[in-house]
């Protein structure tokens, strides 16, 4: 477990964290608001999981989040009888910031996200403050979208085919490509 880090210089997101509290509460989460160690951060418990979401600013803040937020919820966790559910809690850590390639903020997060010391952990960066954007970083913890509206469930071949298109493929190429997967076909022989 990481050792809680001092907190006076840790900032939070609180508009990741009203839309992480959003998409979790219509998942039926039972969501409380805990703010120990001064960061702010969510506590998420349903039927499956327990999920404590923590959100910065900069990638910087995240990492020094991340060990308060972990302690908050090993803690908590400690504190309850939760049962087997123990092995399936979760701390997600948010934040807006996109992340370049290579460099310390990458070895950082990949640090996070392979931890296997304790609690399981999953920084996402990037995360635009929309509900769309929280619901798809929160998505091994909600249930999928039905997509049961035709224009949205349509072809997945043709809208595939459309992708291709869009990004400078040609028409000829990409419905051939297609197409020869469809049939099990080698891609590398269209070419």
């Amino acid at each position: 477990m990481s050792e809680p880090t001092q907190t006076v210089d840790i900032q939070s997101d609180p508009e990741l964290l009203a839309l992480a509290r959003a998409v979790l509460s219509g998942e039926q989460y039972r969501v409380e608001e805990v703010s120990d160690h001064g960061i702010p951060m969510l506590l998420a418990e349903n039927y499956y999981f327990i999920v404590g979401v923590a959100a910065a600013p900069t990638i910087a803040q995240l990492v020094l989040a991340e060990g308060v937020a972990e302690d908050v919820l090993a803690r908590r966790l400690g504190e309850a009888d939760v049962g087997p559910k123990v092995w399936d809690a979760y701390l997600i850590l948010l934040t807006q910031e996109g992340l370049s390639e290579g460099g310390e903020a990458t070895r950082n997060l990949f640090r996070i996200n392979y931890d296997t010391q304790a609690i399981r952990r999953i920084a996402h960066s990037g995360v635009g403050p929309t509900l769309a954007e929280v619901r798809h970083a929160l998505t091994p913890f909600v249930v999928p979208i039905e997509l049961d509206d035709p224009t949205i469930a349509g072809d997945a071949f043709k809208s595939f085919t459309d992708a291709l298109i869009q990004r400078g493929i040609s028409r000829e190429l990409a419905t051939r490509a297609v197409a020869a997967f469809r049939q099990g076909g080698r891609i590398d022989d269209l070419i």
